[in-house]
């Protein structure tokens, strides 16, 4: 998957926005219809809204495995 710059004028495919779309997400092994038409709003609140949902755990929260003693 990439996100590559729009060169054609096509609007924006997420939600009921009507900006042009300048950025595509292209995704891989799909058909014809294999890309999603975004703007720079839409894809800074879609960023946002995975980011809220996928936290990455930082190294202070993480468990600590156990170690095996011989």
């Amino acid at each position: 998957m990439e996100v590559i710059e729009c060169k054609t004028h096509v609007r924006c495919e997420l939600g009921a926005c009507k900006n042009r779309a300048t950025k595509a997400v292209k995704f891989d092994r799909v058909g014809i219809r294999s890309r999603i038409y975004a703007c720079d709003k839409c894809l800074e609140e879609l960023h946002a809204a995975i980011g809220a949902s996928i936290v990455p755990k930082s190294i202070e929260t993480a468990k600590k495995g156990k170690v095996k003693s011989k």
